[in-house]
This record gives C-alpha cells, sequence and structure tokens, in this order.
C-alpha cells in the first residue's frame, strides 16, 4: 500500500510540473507573437523611411 501512495503523489508531482510547463510555454508563445508583431511593424517603419528618403 505504501508503494501506491509514493507513486500517486509521484505521478502528482510530475502532472504539477508539466501544468507549470504548459503555463510557462503559453506565456513564452504569446512573447514571441508580440514580438514577431513588432519585428513586424519596425521593418515597416524602416521600409517606409526609406520610401520617404528619411
Amino acid at each position: 500500500m505504501n508503494n501506491s501512495v509514493d507513486m500517486n503523489q509521484v505521478a502528482q508531482k510530475l502532472i504539477n510540473k508539466l501544468a507549470v510547463q504548459e503555463y510557462n510555454n503559453s506565456i513564452l508563445e504569446t512573447q514571441v507573437d508580440q514580438l514577431r508583431q513588432e519585428n513586424q511593424q519596425l521593418k515597416q517603419e524602416i521600409e517606409n523611411n526609406k520610401k520617404e528618403g528619411k
């Protein structure tokens, strides 16, 4: 019985770690998307400035 309890505790700890990693990944994906958008906007500004001769 003790072994079963230990395995359940190990499984729960692994599930908790996975949940934290999934949460962190979703935050990082959001940040990557924001940086890509910002990068695209900056590229567009550079192109506009080149066209305007600035």
